[in-house]
């Protein structure tokens, strides 16, 4: 019984889990999107702090993309469309994207950035989100 329980205990503490985010409100056709996965409050929005990265080129007006293998925890996501393929996302003079963006929950920002506590999202098993980009 012992090793029947052990075995169960280590099992449920590495599972490994799937994170898959489907984009839509994409411009069609046009650059790529930049996803970043963070999984802690420090750093949340800086490129330097994400535990994960990725870019999916736009071939029409969604993509998706999963982060795999990843443990039972809170996670976050932010991404943005990079039309013109300059590698950034574009901002106005004030600092609000000019290109499409969007967070994990589909949160609305509406004075500044969210917080990670504003967009995590719980992974306790294999999940799939869908972020509906703002400003496209």
């Amino acid at each position: 019984m012992g090793i029947i329980l052990l075995t169960t205990i280590n099992t449920t503490i590495f599972a490994q889990h799937h994170f898959t985010v489907e984009i839509s409100d994409l411009v069609p056709e046009k650059g790529s999107v930049y996803l970043g996965l963070y999984d802690k409050k420090i750093g949340f929005l800086k490129e330097d702090a994400a535990i994960a990265k990725a870019k999916v080129k736009v071939t029409g007006n969604k993509v998706s993309y999963t982060f795999k293998d990843l443990p039972e925890g809170h996670y976050a996501i932010a991404v943005y469309q990079d039309v013109n393929n300059n590698g950034k996302c574009d901002k106005n003079m004030i600092g609000y994207p000019t290109e499409g963006f969007g967070f994990s929950k589909n949160y609305k920002p509406k004075f500044s950035a969210p917080s990670f506590d504003d967009v995590k999202i719980a992974v306790k098993q294999s999940i799939k989100a869908s972020i509906a980009l703002i400003g496209n």
